[in-house]
């Protein structure tokens, strides 16, 4: 014998496995749900009645009380010391509203229909789509559901617009709210635009990514020439390879605020290390230079170094072994992350094998490290073959610095703009150095030094 409380759990039950199916019939066949019939448990003979007399006529009148939803079917019986008394057999819901109130689910299932109509409505041929992903639609606050459909209804009739997401004519959308909607939004469309399962990216909607600008410092003045005078660059990779130009060196830098501090050098340019670093490794000039690698020595270094010697196989380090790290003990860090393991088969010199190994098994303790930014700069020009006064270059970019300042104070609003744009991009191109394109193919090198092949690049962490 059921009693309302324990009858709960197997209404839930019952609703969790055919609300899907109820609420697809429903909206695609305008078909209502045929009445669902629960036993409630009476007993069937007379002795199980008399010998639990007490309880069954508790039974009958809890049923007989008012219910929330539903109704129950009774049937008149006469029993022995009873009498004639209705006996409860079935709780019946004619309408699923019923089954959800009693499973607690009302607000969300009328949530559930209320968007699937709203779909069938939109996006007719969608609607399966609908069906399997509502639990995920049904958690969107309606502001986001709206915008949700519109985004959809967009790509759908713009299936290759090689747009961007600031051109999809939707109010309220940005990069963000795309990237935290995306894995729905594939989900739902997969099907219908016939996308790749195993593709999580927004490129198989015909969408466009902003283009990444890649940071270019331009060290002689006859290459600045070439480009307006102008020594310090943000371009895009496809621009890059415009450029006219044939640097005698190109030096991959992984921190900006040092490839700022190095004072000029005829025929050379530095790149501040993208987050696509095959695209640049195979643009025609950078190809065609001596190239050098200036980093901090870290772990993550040595992958770096791996991945540009797939492509650029005579790529000199100019930090990469012991006694540079050693000799700077006092300008450790050390890493409080997780280090993934590096491919043992690197492009690595002896050298820099050796270090690798020694950083690797923890010699000078957990994940100790070097910043790029905490190197003397005599000691990085020193590396760099630049013979300078170091005071006096930096008294010369402080005076440029000034100037432009100056400059910049007449129109303080521009001024202020300038400055958290320049912030925003030391910040964007450390995150960029942290995560270099790992996608590689296997090249012979013909390096100087003693080098060993990777069988595939390394994974940076």
């Amino acid at each position: 014998m059921k009693t309302r409380n324990s009858i709960r759990a197997e209404i839930n039950a019952l609703y969790k496995s055919k609300v899907i199916a109820w609420i697809s019939d429903s909206i695609k066949n305008n078909k209502p749900a045929d009445a669902v019939r629960i036993y409630l448990g009476a007993p069937t003979r007379d002795e199980d009645v008399v010998a639990n007399k007490d309880e069954f006529i508790k039974f009958c009148a809890d049923w007989h009380k008012e219910i929330t939803a539903g109704k129950v079917d009774f049937i008149e019986k006469t029993y022995p010391d009873i009498g004639t008394i209705e006996v409860p057999i079935h709780l019946v819901f004619e309408k699923i509203d019923d089954i959800a109130t009693w499973a607690g689910h009302l607000v969300e299932f009328h949530s559930a229909e209320s968007r699937l109509k709203a779909l069938q409505h939109e996006l007719p041929d969608l609607i399966d789509a609908g069906v399997e992903n509502i639990h995920y639609l049904t958690s969107l606050d309606d502001s986001d559901f709206i915008r949700f459909v519109q985004v959809c209804k967009w790509l759908c009739s713009h299936k290759n617009s090689n747009s961007f997401i600031r051109q999809i004519p939707v109010r309220g959308i940005d990069t963000l709210w795309f990237e935290s909607h995306r894995f729905l939004i594939l989900n739902f469309l997969r099907d219908y635009l016939d996308l790749n399962p195993v593709r999580k990216d927004l490129l198989q909607l015909g969408l466009l990514p902003p283009p990444q600008t890649v940071r270019v410092v331009l060290l002689d003045n006859v290459l600045r020439s070439k480009v307006g005078g102008l020594r310090d660059l943000g371009i895009t990779v496809k621009d890059l390879a415009k450029l006219d130009i044939k640097p005698r060196k190109v030096y991959f830098v992984d921190d900006l605020a040092t490839a700022l501090s190095i004072p000029d050098i005829p025929g050379v340019v530095i790149i501040v290390l993208p987050s696509k670093l095959s695209d640049i490794c195979k643009i025609s000039w950078v190809a065609h230079a001596q190239c050098a690698y200036l980093s901090g020595i870290e772990m993550r270094s040595f992958a770096i170094i791996n991945n540009i010697r797939v492509y650029l196989p005579n790529t000199k380090s100019l930090t990469l072994n012991k006694d540079i790290f050693v000799s700077a003990k006092d300008l450790w860090s050390f890493d409080d992350i997780e280090i993934e393991e590096l491919n043992s088969s690197m492009a690595l010199t002896d050298q820099e094998s050796m270090l690798y190994n020694m950083l690797a098994a923890g010699v000078f303790g957990r994940r100790a490290k070097l910043p790029l930014e905490r190197m003397p700069l005599e000691q990085i020009f020193k590396l760099m073959d630049i013979v300078t006064d170091v005071e006096a270059f930096v008294s010369d970019r402080k005076a440029d610095a000034v100037v432009t300042t100056r400059s910049n104070n007449e129109f303080s609003e521009n001024s202020f703009v300038n400055n958290d744009s320049e912030k925003k991009s030391v910040e964007v191109n450390k995150s960029m150095s942290a995560a270099n394109d790992i996608t590689v193919e296997k090249t012979e090198s013909n390096s100087d030094e003693k080098i060993n092949q990777p069988d595939n690049s390394a994974q940076i962490p």
